[in-house]
Order: C-alpha cells, then structure tokens, then sequence
C-alpha cells in the first residue's frame, strides 16, 4: 500500500500576486527615483545650514574702534547683541520638510511602480531610513523648540542617503517567498525603520548631552559664547526620544517574530540580525532602567545611548553586508 506523504505546511498569510517581468510602471518608477534624490539634496542643504547654525556665535560683542586719549577711563564693552541668524534656521527647517516631502512621495511612487513596499534591497532600505530620520527630527524640532540637534542628527541621515549610491538602484520585481507577506511584513519593517529614525534623533540629543559637558566654548572678538542647550536639556530631550523609539523597537521584534514563525516555521532562530536587535533591545532597556532607579547619572546616560545607537546601525547595515544569515535575503 502506497505511503501517503503529508502536504507541506501552508503559510497563513495571503501572499500579494507575483507581478510579471517587465510589467514594471518605469515612468513613474524613473519619476520616483529622482524624487528620492531630489530629496537627498534637500536633506544636504538641511544639514549644512544645521551646522552652520549651530556653529554661529550666540553673541558678537562689538567693541569701540574710536582712538581713547591715555586720561580718559577706558570705554565699556556693549552688551551682547545676538547673533544667531533665523534666516539660516529658516532654511534649516524649510530644507527638512522639503527633504521629507519629497522623500515621502517618492517612496510611495516607487511602491506603487513596483507593486511592493521599499524593501526589497538595500538601497530602498538605506533610503527609507534617511528619510525617516529627515522627517522625525523634524517632529522633534518642532515639538522641541530647538534646531541644534540637527547639526548631529541630519549628517546621519545624509550618511544613509549617501549609502544607497553603492547599492543597485533597480527595485526587485518579484521578491523571494519570504518577502512575500506584504501587510505582515510591511508594518514589521515599518517599525523597525521608525524606531530606528527615532532612536537616531535621541542619538543627536545624547551627542550633544556629551560635546556640553566638554568644557567647550569658541573665542570670538574677545568674548565667549555657549552654543548648545544645558546638559539637563539635552538629558531630557534624549529620554523622551528614547521612550518613543524603545516600544516601536519591541513592536518591531515581537511582529518580526510572528512573521518569521509564518516564514521559516520558528519564531526566534537566533539569526545574526535578530540576535543584534536583541542586543539592541537591551541596552536601551539598561538606560531606562538605569536611568529611573537613578544609577546612571550625568554623561554615563548619554554614552549608553549613543552605544545603542551604534548597535543600531551594526544591525541594520552590518549584519546585512558582512554577516549572512537569514535576513541577507535583500542582498545589495
């Protein structure tokens, strides 16, 4: 009697139909692609002016230029006048919202010409992480009052804008099975790239919780200035960013293991890049936790943060280029 083989087990999840080679919509994809960097050259311009605003002396002390006789009392120094411009802010933040704008537009544009969300390769992984950071810090500004932490976080996001270039620009047509899972996987990459972005702003907060407690100040024309917000401030700006991005990081593990389950058959294989988000994970719960039971004090909190932020990008870029496992499936 014939053995009866059992039927291999069956995803749960409704696959998107395979779109066929060449149906891709190339005007609006080639559209798409010079949006995406037209928004990289707005992201440029909104960095340099951050720097260059942040650079600015608070205060210019204008001092007498008019020949004093030797019986005469020295002249006074006038106060301060300040000096930061809002025009260079100005373009700043306009630069900022174009960036975002533009980017926004052109990854829906590229989804829509290529039947998938952008994340079938690395460069539409590098430049949905850019254009996140772009338009969280944005959020923050606002939310903030402040425009000096984008002298630390906009050169993160042009440092990822920048590394598409080496990637292959082409989307992928028809992606590999387990891509395949379009809503699953889709808010599963969603919220890690946003929780990443985020994690990036309180990076650039924590940058600058380190360069103030430096004993930093420029000399100009005989005076001093300080250019950056207090310590204190900028603690509490990094913790309020970190307590945002440390539960879409943990949304982002707990549905990526849903959907490796659907995939792969197993929740957690200790893959290289789920074992890096792990570790990632964790060191942003030792700084919460560090930091309500007080035991962190002063620039150790920062630190932490900032080594966070380096294991974040050791996950998402690293384990991809140098180390293969399961999630190499985007390759470059």
């Amino acid at each position: 009697m014939p053995q009866c083989r059992a039927a291999p087990k069956r995803s749960r999840l409704k696959r998107r139909p395979e779109m066929k080679p060449g149906k891709t919509r190339r005007p609006m994809a080639e559209g798409a692609l010079f949006l995406l960097w037209a928004s990289f050259v707005a992201a440029g311009c909104a960095a340099v002016a951050s720097v260059l605003y942040a650079l600015q002396p608070r205060f210019r002390l204008v001092w007498s230029t008019g020949r004093v006789e030797a019986t005469e009392p020295p002249l006074p120094a006038p106060d301060p006048v300040p000096l930061r411009s809002p025009t260079l802010g100005g373009i700043a933040t306009l630069s900022v919202w174009a960036a975002a704008g533009l980017g926004i537009v052109g990854l829906v544009m590229r989804s829509l010409a290529l039947n998938h969300a952008p994340y079938s390769n690395l460069f539409e992984f590098s430049m949905s992480f850019g254009i996140a950071i772009v338009l969280l810090y944005g959020i923050f500004e606002l939310r903030s009052g402040t425009r000096l932490a984008g002298a630390f976080v906009l050169p993160v996001a042009c440092g990822l804008y920048g590394s598409a270039l080496a990637f292959p620009s082409q989307g992928q047509e028809i992606l590999v099975p387990a891509l395949q899972s379009p809503t699953l996987l889709t808010i599963h990459v969603a919220l890690m790239i946003l929780s990443y972005a985020v994690l990036a702003v309180a990076f650039g907060a924590a940058a600058m919780h380190l360069v103030q407690g430096f004993p930093l100040r420029v000399e100009q024309l005989g005076g001093r200035y300080e250019w950056l917000p207090s310590a204190q401030r900028c603690d509490e700006l990094t913790f309020r960013a970190v307590l945002v991005g440390f539960p879409l990081l943990a949304a982002g593990i707990a549905l990526g293991a849903f959907w490796a389950n659907d995939a792969w058959g197993r929740y957690w294989g200790w893959d290289p890049k789920e074992t890096a988000a792990l570790v990632t994970w964790l060191i942003f719960a030792t700084y919460i936790h560090g930091r309500g039971l007080r035991q962190l004090r002063g620039a150790r909190k920062a630190w932490i943060v900032v080594m966070g932020f380096f294991a974040v990008m050791f996950t998402y870029l690293g384990v991809n280029l140098w180390i293969s496992g399961l999630h190499s499936y985007a390759g470059v």
